[in-house]
């Protein structure tokens, strides 16, 4: 190894251990540095106001929305977004941290158009994410399917099935709870 490199890595490792220019404080000194100082007992500390808040929704958490508008089977695709409100306020530890009335935006999973008695309409649909204090928070929830039913089918005026008969609606005063996956943090 050449002796320049071992004589840089020697140096290195004395200067290492030595802070340079800081005072070394003796038994009977008076000087006082700033962070040997208590914080205030009212107000905020500096330091504390650079720590992130940890203000998180436990996944399990349930948000219950209604609908802005109705989904349906029959004109809803893979891919589509739908909006609603939160109908109960999102509670954490006994505080609200999201409002009731809050904007929900969701996502349509899958869709399918009935295709007259054999083939049922279908939807499955998840939310994506929730307005909080004027912030949009990105969630990841549990999804909500709904199949149509089997029932009679409806004459036409042309006196053919109605296909609409089998396609599922989810009216915009319906309560759908969504429950999350994964925890979401609000800060």
């Amino acid at each position: 190894m050449p002796a320049s490199v071992v004589a840089l890595a020697l140096t290195c490792a004395l200067s290492c251990g030595k802070v340079p220019n800081v005072p070394e404080s003796s038994p009977g000194s008076t000087q006082v540095l700033p962070f040997d100082r208590q914080s205030p007992k009212e107000g905020t500390s500096p330091t504390q106001s650079l720590i992130p808040s940890e203000t998180r929704i436990p996944e399990g958490t349930s948000l219950v929305v209604r609908l802005q508008k109705a989904l349906s089977s029959a004109s809803t695709r893979a891919g589509d977004n739908f909006l609603g409100t939160l109908d109960e306020p999102v509670v954490v530890e006994g505080e609200t941290v999201i409002a009731r009335g809050a904007r929900a935006t969701g996502h349509v999973l899958d869709a399918r158009q009935s295709s007259g008695d054999q083939t049922l309409g279908y939807l499955r649909i998840a939310l994506v994410s929730v307005d909080a204090e004027g912030r949009t928070v990105l969630i990841d929830t549990s999804s909500i399917f709904v199949k149509a039913g089997s029932r009679p089918q409806r004459p036409s005026p042309t006196g053919a099935a109605s296909p609409e008969s089998n396609d599922v609606v989810i009216p915009p005063d319906r309560r759908l709870t969504f429950r999350l996956i994964q925890p979401a943090d609000l800060k």
